[in-house]
């Protein structure tokens, strides 16, 4: 109940409680006076008679008596000695009396100086009486036109107040909506607000709020861009490309991370710009970047940066040399689709190196191969592609052999599960991501490579449904531990897993979900906002907790940290990775920290290898860190798989 609500209520019940209070105090006054004003004549009247009966008999007294008591209005005299009546004096017949018995009232007064003689008086009741008058029934009715009259009064009064303190109640309203958060739906005013002044300084401070936030927003882009992408194209730049190149051919978890880059080498732009114009020139440019953006998006994990002037580089985590050649392939025939081009020969536009990798390499040595197979392919003349020497030429997995692995997996009940721990600040561990890899006969298989076949084979509902179950279940093993429920963008959008994940939560004890921690990728989360608020914030009320990985990876607005209930974010290990060297990734966590400030959300960092490492980010604010540094991944206990036949699938 709100302010104005309780002061209207207070003032509307004191009102009507002094109304009540007069009018009882009122009706028993005058029963109460009434009745002592009959007892002091009966007293007066008993000792008159007491007096008269020293030199008087009582057959003497009928006559002064009978003259009395029309003035008192007695209706019956009676002196009596006991059983013995010694006189008796009547205004009317005794059956009248008998009639209206309720509106008469007897009193039997002893005689102080005759003993044993008591005088009986039986008189009308003046209350009752008058309660029955014409005179009482107008007076009544006037009381009911005073309290009608005054309950009408009160009632304007409150709608008075209401209308008064409305104003208020909107202001209040408002307030409590901006400690809230929801300082965006709140923002405008609304007219009635009072006091105004108090109002108009609110919508002042909102809407400077609002612009300096937008501001941080755009700061905050601007930062993630200069430390990721290319000024010219709005592409990655070359230092990021080779900064997760680097992450990748380091594989901290041992499994024999691969993939595929290429090169792909355009005319020369300056030398172009001095003979068509600039404006030419970045028409061009953009048709090209267009098509070749177009291209990589399809391929998730794939990194397309500007490496050198007119060369870009293509990042393939985990595919194949087939695959890689049947991507040159696709583009060099994507060519044709370009509009025309004055003064460039369309049949010789575009050449492309390709290399693979493999753990253990180092970044300059792929970078050499595939430029070594980029001059080779312009060599060659025309639009073509060359592979590096030395390059097995790899086959990879088609989609059913794919398709049978995965269903393989399921079927076993589900893949490996690994856990990494992630520590705080005074080295206690924080929670626990939950890792998997499948094994495909020869080797382990990381969920970077295998998770798009999944999600492209529409598996990931399936797939998510048994990870949850198991992970649920490995958290009854471990009652301390906070584990990570790594899900799937592609479930948490279908209705069908959502309804299915409450349910399974329903059956989950309220300190057990409390230990649950949803982590999505960042450039998921940003994606889709829209639809995964209502579920943030229903995974939210059953009590678990939400964690965005990935962050820095892409450029984004950091708006949705006070949209959505984050609970942690985690930094990206390519960002992490030489961060004591790195000031603009240095730069990027400060001003993420000075988002989060304002917030309950907590920046941990992922992939953290040296100490110089995590000395730079303690003193950058991170709360926790994860990574070689504190503890390798480990393998989980199986014995957790008796638990999981308590949660249906």
């Amino acid at each position: 109940m709100r302010l104005t609500t309780k002061l209207s209520a207070f003032i509307t019940f004191l009102s009507v409680l002094a109304m009540l209070l007069m009018l009882v105090g009122c009706a028993f006054s005058v029963f109460w006076l009434s009745h002592q004003r009959v007892e002091n004549r009966v007293q007066v009247l008993a000792t008159e008679v007491d007096k008269s009966l020293f030199n008087q008999t009582p057959d003497q007294l009928n006559g002064w008596l009978s003259r009395l008591m029309p003035v008192m209005n007695a209706e019956q005299l009676t002196l009596h000695s006991g059983s013995h009546t010694l006189l008796t004096l009547s205004r009317h017949e005794h059956q009248m009396i008998e009639d209206q018995p309720n509106r008469f009232i007897q009193f039997d007064v002893p005689l102080m100086h005759q003993t044993g003689v008591s005088l009986r008086v039986l008189m009308l009741d003046p209350a009752k009486t008058w309660l029955r008058s014409i005179t009482a029934a107008y007076t009544l009715g006037a009381l009911l036109s005073v309290v009608l009259v005054m309950s009408l009064l009160l009632f304007i009064m409150h709608r008075w107040l209401t209308r008064q303190w409305r104003g208020m109640e909107h202001l209040e309203v408002r307030a409590d909506a901006i400690i809230e958060g929801e300082r965006q739906i709140m923002r405008n005013s609304h007219i009635d607000e009072w006091p105004p002044k108090a109002s108009r300084a609110l919508d002042v401070l909102l809407t400077d709020l609002q612009e300096a936030g937008e501001q941080r927003l755009r700061i905050d882009t601007l930062i993630r861009t200069f430390a990721a992408q290319d000024g010219r194209t709005g592409l990655n730049n070359r230092l990021f490309f080779d900064n997760q190149l680097a992450t990748l051919l380091e594989d901290q978890e041992a499994v024999g991370t691969h993939g595929v880059v290429m090169m792909v080498r355009l005319p020369d732009f300056d030398i172009l710009n001095e003979t068509l114009g600039p404006s030419l020139v970045e028409e061009y440019l953009f048709d090209l970047v267009n098509m070749l953006s177009t291209f990589v998006l399809r391929y998730p994990g794939a990194l397309l940066a500007r490496y050198f002037r007119s060369d870009f580089a293509v990042l393939l985590p985990h595919r194949s040399l087939k695959e890689a050649n049947g991507i040159a392939d696709k583009l060099i025939n994507a060519v044709d689709s370009l509009p025309p081009m004055r003064m460039v020969n369309r049949d010789d536009l575009i050449h492309i190196g390709i290399s693979a990798w493999h753990s253990g390499q180092s970044v300059p040595q792929v970078m050499e191969n595939v430029e070594m197979a980029t001059r080779r392919a312009t060599l060659l003349g025309g639009n073509n592609w060359s592979n590096g020497e030395g390059n097995p030429l790899d086959a990879g997995r088609g989609s059913v052999r794919w398709r049978t692995l995965l269903e393989n997996t399921l079927s076993r009940g589900g893949p490996r599960l690994y856990q990494k721990p992630a520590v705080n600040r005074e080295g206690k561990v924080q929670h626990r991501t939950m890792l998997t890899r499948i094994f495909d006969g020869d080797k382990e298989v990381q969920a970077a490579e295998y998770m798009p076949l999944v999600q492209q084979l529409g598996m990931a509902e399936v797939w998510d449904r048994q990870l949850v179950t198991r992970i649920a279940a490995l958290s009854e093993w471990w009652p301390e531990e906070t584990l990570v429920m790594p899900v799937n963008i592609d479930s948490l959008l279908q209705r069908s897993f959502v309804l299915w994940l409450q349910n399974m939560l329903l059956q989950c004890p309220k300190g057990q979900r409390k230990r649950f921690l949803f982590e999505l990728a960042e450039a998921d989360v940003c994606q889709h906002i829209n639809r995964l608020t209502p579920v943030f914030r229903a995974l939210k009320a059953f009590g678990c907790r939400i964690a965005v990985s990935q962050a820095g990876l892409t450029v984004v607005s950091s708006a949705y940290i006070k949209q959505l209930p984050v609970e942690l974010i985690k930094l990206d290990p390519g960002l992490v990775r030489n961060i004591e060297h790195r000031t603009e990734n240095q730069l990027f966590v400060q001003n993420l920290m000075e988002v989060c400030k304002s917030t309950q959300t907590q920046v941990f960092a992922t992939g953290v290898r040296t100490r110089a490492e995590w000395q730079t980010l303690v003193g950058l604010g991170v709360a926790g860190g994860q990574g070689d540094l504190f503890a390798p991944s480990q393998p989980v206990n199986s014995n957790v798989k008796k638990y999981s036949q308590r949660y249906r699938i």
